[in-house]
């Protein structure tokens, strides 16, 4: 739908409607400040965050030592199992050693209780590789959750403005129909008097239908954009979001150099950081998988009880170093770390490619400002000249120097004036701070700590 048509009755009959200040009345720093807590989709962002770092701890404690209980019950009638137990028990007599109780020691019951301490020694870089690869991972989480909240506190600048304009031109919609149907009424009464013709009076009607078309839509348009702010800041739809009246800030436009845009954006941008940040991940990984074609050297050092009771008459321990080495897994190795290999060059293409993709939105965004810039120079000229049009039409139609459609004509040439005065105000707005997200200098209110 045209936009002008939406807010045709802006700024029809003079400055908008202030909305009286509630306790419960949201400013943009509170809105955003709330969102950035509440919105859903960020909040997924933060909890992807926080399992990163989980992750990253995990790796990082594989390179401590790992203490293990285990307890163990075992009936068996093994000769070899049989006698062990009977050593291990410290239980062995003389005649254990005959042959036939040997052979046939009958069933033995045992339980073993073992307290076991491994640390490993050489992983061929397996284990740096992981941690590499955990820590570039948590800070590609970490670096698109700070971009989703820049992107958030835009969505919330851009369903404030929405929501701003909406309830401005609703309450300008309401006079325009009040004055509409004033014209209505005063062309039917003389009309009656025989003092105009009645197509005079048709047409005042027909003016007056089109705006009360308007004022629905106008309601209609406030409706979606209260909603919108609501679902970007986390609220939920039964909500009663109320908000500053509109305040445009007719200064000069943000003044910036593309190449240094550019540049910008290209170097503090957290999306494209947090790429990088894969493809670092992927490098690790191809270093991890090149591990498993090295040897792999572990102590393990263990005290074991053989007893229900823990006395050191049934207690033995252990110290061993275990060095090992896969001389053939199928071909397994080598494709993992082709695999990893392939999947480094594709991040190295996809870093390339949003280099690319973020030197177009920064030159987008530039023509967006430049573009509502100027938009905004003319808009407001033209409103100028469209009130000007209307006062001096009125005076004539007072005078009886004119017809009525003359004034319905300047007063709808106002009505798209004033309308395009506001939305190419709101969009310098949002094309300004549409820059800034471009650069990645947006910027947000900073996460408050637990």
């Amino acid at each position: 739908m045209n936009p002008k048509t939406l807010l045709a009755t802006v700024f029809l009959l003079g400055p908008g409607l202030s909305t009286p200040l509630q306790a419960e009345t949201w400013g943009l720093e509170r809105a955003t400040a709330y969102a950035l807590e509440n919105n859903p989709e960020l909040q997924a962002a933060r909890a992807q965050r926080d399992a990163a770092g989980a992750r990253t701890r995990v790796a990082e404690g594989a390179r401590l030592p790992e203490l293990g209980l285990s307890h163990t019950v075992r009936t068996t009638n093994n000769p070899l199992d049989a006698f062990a137990d009977k050593l291990n028990t410290r239980r062995t007599t003389s005649a254990d050693f005959e042959p036939a109780r040997v052979n046939h020691p009958g069933t033995s019951d045992i339980y073993m209780t073992s307290l076991a301490l491994s640390l490993p020694l050489y992983t061929g870089g397996k284990l740096s590789a992981d941690i590499a690869s955990a820590t570039e991972l948590e800070k590609y989480t970490r670096l698109q959750y700070e971009r989703r909240r820049e992107i958030v506190a835009y969505q919330v600048l851009e369903a404030y403005l929405g929501l701003q304009a909406a309830e401005t031109g609703l309450g300008l919609a309401e006079d325009a129909v009040k004055a509409a149907r004033g014209h209505a009424q005063t062309t039917a009464q003389l009309a009656r008097e025989g003092r105009i013709v009645v197509s005079d009076k048709l047409t005042a009607e027909v003016s007056l239908a089109a705006i009360q078309a308007q004022h629905e839509q106008a309601a209609t348009r406030l409706a979606r954009a209260r909603d919108r702010l609501k679902l970007v800041m986390g609220l939920t739809l039964e909500s009663d979001v109320r908000i500053l009246p509109l305040a445009l800030d007719a200064g000069p436009a943000l003044a910036r150099h593309l190449a240094e845009s550019e540049a910008a954006a290209l170097a503090r941008r957290k999306d494209i950081e947090g790429l990088r940040a894969l493809a670092q991940a992927a490098q690790a990984r191809t270093r991890g998988a090149q591990a498993a074609h090295k040897p792999k050297v572990n102590v393990i050092a263990s005290s074991n009880w053989y007893d229900k009771e823990f006395d050191t008459a049934n207690n033995s321990w252990s110290v061993r170093g275990v060095a090992s080495l896969d001389l053939y897994a199928g071909g397994r190795h080598t494709n993992e770390v082709a695999a990893s290999q392939a999947e480094a060059r594709e991040y190295g293409f996809r870093v390339r490619a949003l280099e690319q993709a973020i030197r177009n939105e920064v030159r987008a965004a530039h023509d967006a400002l430049r573009e509502a810039s100027a938009r905004n120079a003319i808009a407001r000229e033209a409103a100028t000249r469209a009130r000007d049009s209307v006062r001096l039409v009125k005076e004539r139609y007072g005078q009886g120097r004119t017809i009525l459609i003359d004034l319905l004509q300047a007063e709808r040439a106002l009505v798209e004036a004033r309308t395009e005065e506001l939305a190419s105000g709101v969009a310098l707005r949002a094309a300004e701070t549409g820059l800034k997200l471009a650069e990645g200098t947006l910027g947000a209110v900073p996460e408050q700590q637990p």
